[in-house]
């Protein structure tokens, strides 16, 4: 950001960065008070956050920027999109036919399934993270007012972006990109995948699973799926096993 003084303009890394990180901190450690980190994600290794990261544009179709480039806008955008994600899930939020009939699909084969023994603890994490997006924002508000006039209208801005989502901005084809679900799998069973023999193995497994209709052609899933999220698998391919 910047601040203005007089008819000069000063510009100020540190002004621009720091309030912006510790709010993003504050949030992360109010959310996380109670992680039960279901995907055992700290032994994993890194292409699962990557994997993660490609999940997460569901949740912010902009991405997530490198750190040095998180600003008020979107950290404004980020929790106000948490919230409209929220009032989604509570029904508040208009679906499209295509995508009202995927939530019916993904509501039925989650009630087929047996429930996971942490089942209770997942759905406090939930909970948790809700009630600090929502404690979030007006501290976050008043962070951006004492920081600049600029900031405020940023954060504001962007925080407005992230709840109002249009129905037409809802359908499938818009939220879910080409290998959402692809990398959503590799993420999720993550130990799994890394007691194959090689990238072509993780592939045949996923096309039995889900079929090669969705996963594409091999040459398909390595460039737009293997690489992009670094998939490497130790040594000729067999990685060291999970504890």
């Amino acid at each position: 950001m910047e601040k203005r003084k007089g008819n000069n303009t000063i510009k100020s890394k540190k002004v621009k960065s720091d309030w912006v990180k510790d709010a993003f901190l504050d949030w992360a450690l109010a959310s996380e008070k109670n992680d039960t980190d279901p995907l055992r994600l700290k032994d994993a290794p890194e292409w699962v956050f990557n994997a993660c990261a490609e999940c997460a544009k569901v949740i912010l179709p902009s991405g997530l920027p490198p750190v040095e480039k998180w600003n008020a806008e979107f950290l404004g955008e980020f929790l106000g999109r948490f919230v409209a994600l929220e009032k989604l899930l509570a029904g508040e939020v208009p679906l499209g036919p295509e995508t009202q009939a995927d939530l019916e699909k993904l509501k039925a084969t989650a009630a087929a399934q047996p429930l996971p023994k942490n089942s209770k603890a997942i759905q406090k994490d939930v909970e948790t993270r809700f009630k600090a997006t929502h404690e979030a924002i007006p501290l976050v508000t008043a962070m951006a007012g004492n920081s600049s006039y600029g900031d405020m209208l940023d954060f504001q801005r962007g925080c407005m972006r992230g709840i109002e989502i249009k129905p037409e901005e809802l359908a499938t084809s818009r939220v879910f990109r080409r290998h959402t679900r692809t990398f959503w799998v590799l993420a999720l069973y993550w130990p799994h995948w890394i007691k194959c023999k090689s990238v072509r193995e993780v592939y045949r497994h996923l096309c039995n699973a889900v079929g090669e209709r969705k996963i594409g052609t091999f040459k398909t899933f390595e460039t737009h799926v293997a690489k992009k999220i670094g998939l490497k698998l130790r040594g000729r391919g067999r990685p060291k096993s999970v504890k």
